[in-house]
């Protein structure tokens, strides 16, 4: 990799007692960490009115994820050098992963009195603003400064970080792609790349953008994350394929023994393998080995909600959210195990705290607006709630889809078609197919409930063609939901199958669930109508 430029997993504590893993990018992971940290405490105890190795110090402390004193040595490097600007950006990037944002606001404020340079200025300024959450001011801050000095990767970066942030994937991959015309082998620009491909549903770019990764930085950490969620869709977990993913689990875990996304990763292989109590069993013990860590609790949450589990996943995901309650992927978790768990009562002061916690991600307004209409029958609060995730992100054929969604369960067919419809001449540009099966299915759906049989019998046409693409990427799905339309073009024979493929394939709860009960009638029907 140019530059030695790699990412890497560390375990802070903070002052509340909690855990988390933080992902750093160093220019190179230190080498022999607790020797060199022997040696350089030493150093400095000896010549504590140095600065260098102070420095070197509190660089060492920063990568090995000992944060408390890593503030302490960057602050002591600025009493004897207060005019070094980079020292405390760095101070204040760390006050500012640790939720301490006052204190980093301050950090950065006096670097900004400090600058002359008009593109570090505007670069400051986003990152007080990303302090303040203050989003758009945060956008307009690095776009001013990459608009500068558009050669400088540091700028595009923090675009592209903060609209991922606000879930605007749209706007993170043109920064990201930024980033990758002046260094096509940048890592960190690739991984996001990556992740905005998927939000946006196509899979097939992804991959190129993993690929590219793998073959720059095979061990890194962020890498075999991604690479594992891959293989352990396609289903890779048999046989020499199996081998190579078991191989490529044992390196997370040897790289960061302490991640709870490795031994995610190691659960879910024996998930798809079949072993659901093995793989559940794989969280159970990480979450007892650490329980003051937040992953740890919504991972197993996690495992027990898609093994059926519903009330114990409901618990291990509450102790998550007990534990770090900033995490909009636990409220979105609780979202979907509460209501199947028949917990409601819990779940309702939760949703509008979700919307004040997060107001700039739109998936966070589908979702409650989501909940609203399916669990609480508030059907126009809950179809007003799910439309500001449009007006966030007006060009996300996502965000037309879910919205489409809710106006279907709330009844509104002719409006949900239109917002399905509207979706799709986005897809077509993405070209993704991940979000595109489900809303054929439900543009089926829509169709049929108005009458239109001609129009709905094309898109669950439409449905079983593009599954067909989605088998390469996760089959256990991709048969679900062709068996959804099959079932709706009165295929049943063919939807038999097809659902009985998805079960055999490991499909998770709730889906599960639901194709066991249509499974069971529809062979049902077929006794009935051709038994004597």
């Amino acid at each position: 990799m140019v530059g030695n430029l790699a990412t890497y997993l560390v375990q802070s504590s903070q002052s509340s007692g909690v855990d988390i893993n933080i992902h750093l990018v160093l220019d190179e992971k230190p080498s022999r960490q607790d020797q060199k940290l022997k040696t350089l405490t030493k150093y400095v105890q000896k010549y504590p009115q140095g600065w260098k190795k102070r420095l070197e110090l509190a660089d060492l402390l920063y990568g090995m994820g000992i944060w408390q004193e890593a503030i302490a040595e960057y602050r002591q490097v600025l009493e004897r050098q207060p005019q070094l600007i980079n020292v405390r950006l760095q101070l204040g990037k760390i006050l500012q992963i640790m939720k301490r944002e006052a204190e980093a606001i301050e950090l950065y404020g006096s670097a900004l009195a400090l600058s002359c340079n008009q593109g570090t200025q505007h670069h400051i300024g986003g990152l007080i603003a990303v302090c303040k959450n203050e989003i758009q001011k945060a956008i307009s801050a690095f776009d001013a400064a990459a608009d500068l000095e558009p050669d400088k990767v540091v700028h595009w970066l923090a675009l592209g970080q903060v609209q991922k942030g606000r879930e605007d994937p749209i706007g993170a991959l043109e920064a990201f792609s930024q980033v990758l015309s002046l260094n096509p082998d940048d890592i960190v620009a690739l991984l996001h790349s990556y992740d905005a491909l998927m939000a946006m549903g196509d899979f097939q770019g992804a991959r190129e953008q993993l690929s590219r990764a793998i073959a720059l930085a095979p061990d890194d950490f962020r890498v075999l994350q991604r690479q594992l969620d891959q293989r352990c869709g396609m289903k890779l977990v048999l046989g020499k394929e199996g081998k190579q993913t078991k191989k490529l689990i044992g390196s997370a875990l040897r790289q960061a023994p302490h991640a709870a996304e490795a031994y995610k990763s190691l659960a879910y292989y024996h998930l798809y393998r079949g072993d659901w109590a093995k793989g559940v069993g794989v969280l159970a013990e990480f979450a007892q080995q650490h329980p003051n860590h937040p992953s740890a609790w919504y991972y197993y949450g996690q495992c027990l909600f898609h093994t059926g589990e519903y009330q114990a996943a409901a618990e291990m995901m509450l102790k998550a959210y007990s534990l770090y309650p900033n995490d909009c992927e636990i409220y979105r978790a609780l979202c979907k195990i509460l209501p199947v768990a028949g917990r409601l009562e819990e779940l309702q002061p939760l949703l509008e705290e979700m919307l004040e916690r997060f107001p700039e991600r739109w998936s966070i307004w589908a979702t409650v607006g989501r909940v609203l209409v399916e669990s609480f029958q508030d059907i126009e609060r809950g179809c007003s709630v799910s439309a500001k995730g449009i007006q966030l992100q007006p060009q996300l054929a996502d965000a037309w889809f879910r919205h489409g969604r809710v106006l279907a369960l709330a009844l509104k067919h002719q409006e949900a078609i239109a917002a399905l419809e509207k979706g799709w001449q986005f897809l077509l540009v993405a070209g993704g197919y991940l979000q595109s099966v489900p809303a054929a299915v439900w543009l089926g759906d829509s169709y049929r409930r108005l009458g239109n049989d001609a129009l709905s019998r094309r898109w669950w046409e439409e449905a079983c063609v593009r599954s067909q693409e989605l088998k390469s990427f996760n089959s256990a799905m991709a048969d679900y939901w062709q068996g959804r339309a099959l079932e709706g073009l009165g295929d049943t024979f063919e939807a038999i199958a097809v659902y009985g493929s998805a079960l055999s394939q490991q499909l998770f709860y709730p889906a599960r669930g639901e194709v066991e009960e249509t499974l069971a009638r529809l062979q049902a029907m077929v006794q009935k109508n051709y038994c004597p």
